[in-house]
């Protein structure tokens, strides 16, 4: 024979107690809510039961001021450590393996096992390539595949991811892939420098409070060093020739290629549309914080 839980009477089968009136499935499931919820629903008629309060919408993080410092700070850096050749000559590494790691990360994408590495040859970078094996394309294609069905719940991110790969699977099965992976060596760059900004704007992922202006100076470094890059090659006739004429000739750097064997355009046109992508990651860097919602 169970005993009421609030006060004691022993009511046989019966579902609630003859006593006080409290309904034992209720009295159980108010154990698992809020005292002050759970109280109420315990003893109060149906008619007048809780109904869960939606979530209010969390509002946009704002970027604190240790932010703004290392934000602003790492552009001072970066401005000193260009006006120094040797100190820029040092950072420049770092620029290109972010520049390989954008190649290899790619080349792996569509199916060429891929190693970044520095051309000790020629100086500057090279990214060591295999043939194409089309099991890891397969791979992410099937990856892909069962993310979007794992987003049927959500219908928007559903179309989103469903959309970019489509667009995977149409670059994979053709030549155009290989252009994604020449431009992916500068797009590599400008995806890391966006990265940087933003964890020195948010102090994500950030242990030591070093972190975050050290992020500043080098996603800022990328940034102008591209901007100096880019323009150098718009407007400089001989900077173009040097540029065409590294690695021994025959148009082996990555905007030559993109240039003469995919878009069949100048190369100042490349460069052009580049200078307008190298503006791009401090905007995104805050406008990602500004959107955050945590």
């Amino acid at each position: 024979m169970a005993g009421c839980p609030k006060c004691g009477f022993v009511s046989g089968e019966a579902s609630e107690c003859p006593r006080c009136g409290v309904v034992f499935a209720r009295w159980r499931d108010a154990q698992a809510k809020p005292a002050a919820a759970a109280a109420f629903e315990a003893f109060a008629p149906p008619s007048l039961a809780l109904e869960p309060m939606a979530a209010a919408p969390a509002a946009a993080l704002p970027v604190e001021r240790q932010g703004w410092m290392a934000y602003g700070g790492g552009l001072a850096a970066a401005l000193i450590v260009l006006a120094f050749p040797l100190a820029h000559f040092v950072f420049s590494y770092f620029t290109i393996l972010v520049h390989e790691m954008g190649h290899a990360a790619t080349g792996w994408l569509f199916g060429y096992p891929s190693v970044p590495a520095f051309d000790f040859a020629y100086g500057g970078g090279i990214t060591l390539q295999q043939d194409r094996v089309q099991l890891l394309v397969v791979g992410f294609s099937a990856a892909g595949a069962w993310a979007v069905y794992a987003l049927r719940e959500h219908p928007s991110l559903r179309v989103a991811l469903a959309a970019l790969l489509g667009l995977y699977l149409l670059l994979a099965a053709t030549s155009a892939h290989e252009a994604v992976i020449v431009a992916m060596g500068h797009g590599g760059e400008l995806f890391f420098a966006t990265l940087f900004l933003h964890r020195a704007l948010s102090g994500r992922g950030c242990v030591t409070p070093g972190e975050q202006p050290l992020y500043g100076l080098l996603g800022w470094f990328i940034v102008l060093s591209d901007i100096a890059f880019a323009w150098q090659l718009r407007t400089s006739s001989f900077h173009r020739e040097m540029y065409e004429d590294a690695k021994g000739g025959g148009h082996w750097m990555d905007f030559s290629r993109l240039a003469e064997e995919f878009l069949h355009v100048r190369l100042e046109a490349i460069a052009t549309v580049f200078l307008v992508l190298c503006l791009l990651p401090p905007l995104l860097a805050v406008l990602v914080q500004r959107l955050r919602r945590d």
